[in-house]
């Protein structure tokens, strides 16, 4: 008899702002659920074991990170720090435990745009969790392609 080996993803939640539980008592759950899906739509990690951190912070650490790591001094909605280089992905991956990368959402500023706070983070979410994998929106190809990726998982969701 042999035994079906199933992937695991494991997602590690870190609350640096109270905000969040606030909005939804629930939001790490939801964190851990859009990325599970968004990483079974990847037919490359579908026998894999992935893993992905999340910072769910606010204003104030955002814009130091986003200085430091990208020399902007100013909150952004999302931040992505993938382990790997892009290439990465697109060759015949072999490893069985794939680290994804890090990522960092700003409570502050998805709060002020003026849409859904829920709908803007989902999206928001899955455009860094697709940055983690090397994709990138530099160019107009790039960007097409991100979107169509994202508009992918955003479906199923």
């Amino acid at each position: 008899m042999r035994i079906k080996k199933i992937a695991m993803h494991k997602t590690t939640i870190n609350f640096d702002s109270p905000r969040w539980k606030k909005i939804d008592a629930n939001i790490g759950n939801k964190v851990k659920k859009i990325l599970k899906k968004s990483v079974q739509i990847e037919k490359k990690f579908s026998k894999k074991n992935t893993e992905i951190s999340v910072l769910l912070t606010d204003t104030k650490l955002m814009k130091k990170l986003n200085y430091k790591f990208r020399k902007k001094n100013k909150d952004t909605d999302i931040l992505s720090f993938p382990s790997e280089r892009g290439s990465f992905y697109k060759k015949n991956i072999k490893e069985k435990k794939i680290y994804l990368g890090d990522l960092a959402l700003s409570y502050g500023y998805i709060k002020k745009q003026k849409i859904d706070f829920m709908k803007y983070f989902q999206k928001i979410l899955v455009h860094g969790y697709l940055h983690l994998l090397g994709y990138d929106h530099d160019n107009t190809k790039n960007f097409l392609k991100m979107e169509k990726a994202q508009d992918k998982i955003l479906k199923i969701l």
